[in-house]
């Protein structure tokens, strides 16, 4: 059922903000067909963090470096992301299926899914077709359907998929693709330093593997196969993102009704964040992450 969930203090709060810790060196990095993973702690549960549009391992360094030294993280980069390099088409069902191998592999029990935005629908996927290999998935502003097309065909999401991607990525010499990022990542975001440094990194990325993943997302509606998901789901939902301006109960009814058909769904919005919610409010996000595990961890053991 759909539920708010309480926040806590501590497990993402407990060090201090990326700028101010020096780097970060992963234990291992894992090449897996579409999908590099940085590896960091070797203590569960273990956290899998999927980035979004033209993101990377580095997108999570500030949320590596809240969590306990000892916390077993995968943080993912995507082929045709941040200097990978793109691979054929459909790109998003590789990325499933490689993350579902990736969890095979490295014998990963009950990993939780933390995905932003397009990170987002991806786990949505893998937690639909590969239910029984998850633990949970944690969705950060990002949904089984792309929220400004909640109620559009088809072909109009269709229609708007082409246009974003024309307008951030298809076609774009290096820089018209970072003066294009730039613009998305500063709307995006309540610091226009941070947007400055991400933008850096993310134009790395290839524009044309970009917009690729925009073709696969933005017309893609999940909200039909959301039964088939049989672990809990926590929605982070940004208040000055897609639904902007509204009061928080209007807020809190659209996306209720996103999640309808997920069984075990639940949706916390977080204020004073835009889109990049883990960017906007590391403390907030990082108080409702462990409210949740401490949920979960509670749950399994009254199953055991």
């Amino acid at each position: 059922m759909l539920s708010a969930i309480p926040l806590g203090v501590g497990l993402l709060s407990r060090t201090p903000l990326a700028k101010e810790s020096g780097e970060l060196a992963p234990s291992d990095a894992i090449v897996i067909g579409s999908i590099a993973a940085d590896r960091y702690g070797k203590d569960g549960p273990v956290l899998m963090l999927i980035p979004g549009l033209a993101g990377g391992a580095w997108s999570w360094s500030d949320m590596v470096r809240r969590l306990p030294p000892t916390q077993e993280v995968y943080a993912l980069t995507l082929a045709g992301f941040s200097g990978r390099a793109p691979v054929k088409a459909p790109v998003v069902d590789k990325v499933v299926a490689d993350i579902a191998r990736l969890i095979r592999e490295k014998r990963l029990q009950q990993p939780i899914l933390v995905g932003h935005s397009l990170g987002a629908f991806i786990a949505f996927r893998v937690a639909i077709e590969h239910s029984n290999s998850i633990g949970a998935v944690i969705s950060l502003d990002g949904f089984p359907v792309f929220s400004p097309l909640a109620d559009v065909d088809a072909v109009g999401r269709r229609a708007a998929a082409d246009k974003l991607a024309n307008e951030l990525a298809r076609g774009k010499n290096a820089q018209e693709f970072r003066a294009a990022l730039h613009a998305f990542l500063t709307a995006r975001m309540n610091d226009p330093e941070k947007a400055n440094a991400m933008t850096e990194f993310s134009a790395r990325s290839d524009p044309d593997a970009v917009a690729q993943y925009i073709m696969e997302m933005l017309p893609a509606d999940l909200r039909p196969d959301l039964g088939k998901v049989k672990v809990p789901i926590l929605a982070l939902i940004a208040a000055d993102s897609y639904k902007r301006g509204l009061p928080d109960a209007e807020i809190r009814s659209f996306y209720r009704r996103i999640f309808a058909n997920a069984p075990e769904a639940s949706t916390l919005i977080i204020h004073n964040a835009r889109h990049f919610i883990y960017v906007d409010q590391p403390e907030a996000v990082g108080a409702a992450i462990e409210a949740f595990l401490a949920g979960l961890r509670m749950s399994r053991r009254r199953s055991c």
